[in-house]
C-alpha cells in the first residue's frame, strides 16, 4: 500500500469513527458491597474477574484526548467477590493503563499503536510518526525500560496463570492474576486491589518464545495443568512458535512453523494471520490461519500504527488448520485447508479420537464469519441503539461503501453475530489425504463457553450470547443462550434493554446428577434505559445454566461497563472457569 492510499484509508475510517461517542466507566478502587436480589447458590462462592475497555475520554476534563474505537478504550479489570453467606457481592475495579493515559494527554501526537482508533493527526504528522515507527525497528526498547502500565493489555484476565520462574508474587498478594491481549505482552496485576505490578512477555519464560504476536486466549488443560500458546514473528519469512508451560515452570517448544504442511505433501509459506484464539485437544494443538492477515508481512503495522488498517483479507484463500502434536518429538503434523474460508474470534471446545480406519479425527467448535468485515464492524461494539433507527438519525448508516484490502469500508451495521460451527478434520499421512467438513449448528452466536471440567472431551451444551436488534420499545442488546449442539435447540433469556456479556459457566461441585449443564452462569450486563443515558445501570446476573432462569441479580452502579471476557475462581482461589 502506497502512502497516499494509506492516507485515503485512514481518512475514510476516521470519518465514520468520528461519530462514535463512548462513555467512561468510573473507577471504583475502594470496594463496595452490593446486595443480591434473589439468591446466590452456596457453591457460587468465589471471585469473578472481568476485563474490557473503560476509558475513552482522557484528561482532567475528559476532552484532552478522545478515543473513538470501542476496542481501544483504556482497559479496566473488574472484581466481583460473591458471598452466599452475605447474599451480596463485593465489587471493585481499576484502570490498568495509567501511564498510557498520562502519555496521550501530555503528548497527543505520541506514537501509541491502537487496535482500530485512527488518531486525528494531520497527514504531515502521520508521515512523521510513520518514519519514527519504522526507525524504531533498529532501536527496540529493552525490557528494563518497561513500566507497569504503559501498555494496553485488557482482553482476557486469567487467575493462577503461571509466572516466569524469575518473577515473584506481588507484595501482600498470595495469588496471581494476569491480563493478556493479541500481542506478545502480558500484565501482572494484584489479585485484590487490581493495581498493575509488571509487564512481561513470553520470552521471559524462554527466549525461544520471543515474538510480536500471541493469542489473547491461551489454552489450558485442566487435567495436566499445562498452558499453551504461540508467538508469531514478522519478517521476510513469517514464523510461528507453538509452546507449552507447565505448573512447575517447565517450558517446551512444540513446533516452529514457517511452512504449511499440506496433506498431499506440498508446502507453502504461512501468512502472518490474525489469530485471537485456537483449539486444544488431548493430543493436539490446532491453530487456524484465516485469510485475515497482517499485510506486507507485518510491515504495515509500523506504517499505519493501527492494527486493523494494517490487515487485509486475502481473497480466494482457504483457511488452514495447523495441527501440532502435544508431543514435541512429533511437532507440526499437517495443515488442513478449509475451502470455505472463515475467521473466528472465539473457539469453543474441541476433542480428538481415532476412526474405524485408524485415522485421527478432530471435532472443533467455534463462532465463525465468512469475511474480514467484522474487523471494522466492531468499532461500535457496546454502543447499543437505544431505539430502532437511532443510528440512522445520527447518520451512522455507512455511505459510499467500497472494498479495500478485501473488506467493506465503511462497514454495514452489525445485525447479528457469526454462526456456531462444528468442524470435523481428519487426515491419512500414508495416503497423503486430508479433509475438513463442518455443520452450522446455530445462527447468530458469540462468546461461547462450555463446562470447563470437560475441556478436551465431547460436550453437548454451549452457552453464549445472541445479538438482538433494537425495536421501537426495546434497545439493541445481547441475550443469553443455551445451545444444545445435538438438537440445535436454543433456550434464551432476553431481558428488555439488557446487554448481557459473555456468560461464565460455574459447575455445581455438589451436583447429585452429574449433568453437564448443572451449574450457574455469571454475566456482567448493562441495562440501557429507554429514558436516556443518565439512567443506565450495570448489573451482575446469576442464571441457572440448566433452566436459563435468573436466580439472582446485583445492582452494581449507575454506569455502564463493557467487558469482553471473564474467569472464576472458588473461595480458595482454585481455578474453576478460566479464560
Amino acid at each position: 500500500m502506497g502512502f497516499f492510499e494509506y492516507i485515503n484509508l485512514n481518512n475514510r475510517i476516521r470519518s465514520f469513527q468520528s461519530l462514535n461517542k463512548f462513555r467512561n466507566t468510573p473507577q471504583v478502587a475502594d470496594p463496595i458491597w452490593c446486595p443480591i436480589e434473589g439468591s446466590i447458590p452456596p457453591w457460587v462462592n468465589g471471585i469473578l474477574y472481568r476485563t474490557g475497555p473503560g476509558k475513552y475520554n482522557l484528561g482532567d476534563d475528559e476532552k484532552q484526548y478522545v478515543i473513538q474505537h470501542a476496542f481501544d478504550g483504556l482497559p479496566f479489570v473488574h472484581r466481583f467477590e460473591l458471598s452466599a453467606e452475605k447474599q451480596a457481592v463485593r465489587y471493585n475495579n481499576r484502570m490498568i493503563a495509567e501511564d498510557v493515559e498520562s502519555n496521550l494527554v501530555k503528548n497527543p501526537n505520541s506514537n501509541q499503536i491502537f487496535f482500530g482508533h485512527v488518531p486525528t493527526w494531520s497527514n504531515w504528522r502521520g508521515f512523521i510518526n510513520m518514519l519514527a515507527r519504522l526507525g524504531s525497528i533498529a532501536v527496540a526498547p529493552s525490557k528494563n525500560e518497561r513500566g507497569r502500565s504503559n501498555e494496553m493489555v485488557g482482553v482476557t484476565v486469567t487467575p493462577n496463570f503461571p509466572l516466569p520462574s524469575k518473577f515473584s508474587l506481588a507484595p501482600n498478594d498470595d495469588h496471581v492474576l494476569v491480563t493478556k491481549t493479541d500481542a506478545n505482552i502480558l500484565q501482572h496485576v494484584h489479585s485484590t486491589t487490581l493495581e498493575p505490578e509488571r509487564l512481561f512477555d513470553y520470552s521471559d519464560y524462554d527466549e525461544n518464545f520471543a515474538g510480536v504476536l500471541s493469542a489473547a486466549h491461551h489454552q489450558r488443560d485442566p487435567n495436566t495443568n499445562e498452558t499453551f500458546n504461540f508467538s508469531i514473528n514478522f519478517g521476510r519469512e513469517t514464523s510461528m512458535t507453538v509452546f507449552s508451560i507447565d505448573a512447575k515452570g517447565n517450558n517446551k517448544v512444540l513446533a516452529k512453523i514457517t511452512q504449511r504442511l499440506l496433506p498431499n505433501g506440498k508446502q507453502s509459506s504461512i501468512l502472518p494471520a490474525y489469530i485471537h484464539s485456537f483449539w486444544l485437544t488431548e493430543n493436539y494443538v490446532i491453530i487456524p490461519e484465516s485469510p485475515l492477515h497482517y499485510a506486507n508481512n507485518g510491515l504495515d503495522v509500523l506504517v499505519h500504527g493501527v492494527i486493523s488498517t494494517a490487515m487485509a483479507w486475502k481473497e480466494d484463500s482457504p483457511t488452514y488448520l495447523h495441527v501440532i502434536s502435544r508431543d514435541p518429538s512429533v511437532g507440526h503434523v499437517v495443515s488442513l485447508p478449509v475451502d470455505n474460508p472463515f475467521f473466528t474470534f472465539h473457539t469453543g471446545n474441541a476433542w480428538d479420537y481415532v476412526d474405524k480406519d485408524g485415522n485421527p479425527v478432530l471435532e472443533l467448535e467455534c463462532c465463525a464469519v465468512d469475511s474480514g468485515d467484522i474487523l471494522y464492524q466492531v468499532a461500535r461494539y457496546g454502543g447499543m441503539e437505544r431505539y430502532e433507527g437511532e443510528n440512522k438519525q445520527k447518520h451512522l448508516t455507512p455511505m459510499n461503501q467500497g472494498k479495500q484490502r478485501g473488506m467493506t469500508i465503511p462497514p454495514s451495521p452489525t445485525t447479528e453475530f457469526g454462526d456456531f460451527h462444528r468442524y470435523r478434520a481428519t487426515w491419512n499421512k500414508k495416503a497423503k489425504t486430508g479433509q475438513v467438513s463442518y455443520n452450522v449448528i446455530a445462527k447468530n452466536v458469540e462468546f461461547p463457553r462450555f463446562a470447563p471440567q470437560l475441556a478436551c472431551q465431547k460436550t453437548r451444551y454451549v452457552w453464549g450470547c445472541q445479538h438482538e436488534s433494537a425495536t421501537a420499545n426495546n434497545s439493541e442488546r445481547f441475550s443469553l443462550i443455551k445451545l444444545d449442539t445435538e438438537t440445535g435447540k436454543i433456550t434464551k433469556i432476553d431481558q428488555g434493554c439488557t446487554m448481557f456479556s459473555e456468560p461464565v459457566f460455574v459447575p455445581n461441585p455438589d451436583s447429585k446428577t452429574g449433568d453437564e449443564d448443572d451449574g450457574a452462569l455469571l454475566s456482567f450486563a448493562n441495562f440501557i434505559d429507554p429514558r436516556g443515558s443518565h439512567h443506565d445501570r450495570c448489573i451482575l446476573s446469576v442464571v441457572d445454566a440448566k433452566t436459563m432462569k435468573e436466580m439472582g441479580r446485583c445492582d452494581i452502579g449507575q454506569f455502564v461497563a463493557t467487558t469482553f471476557h471473564g474467569s472464576f475462581v472458588d473461595v480458595d482461589f482454585v481455578s474453576v472457569s478460566i479464560s
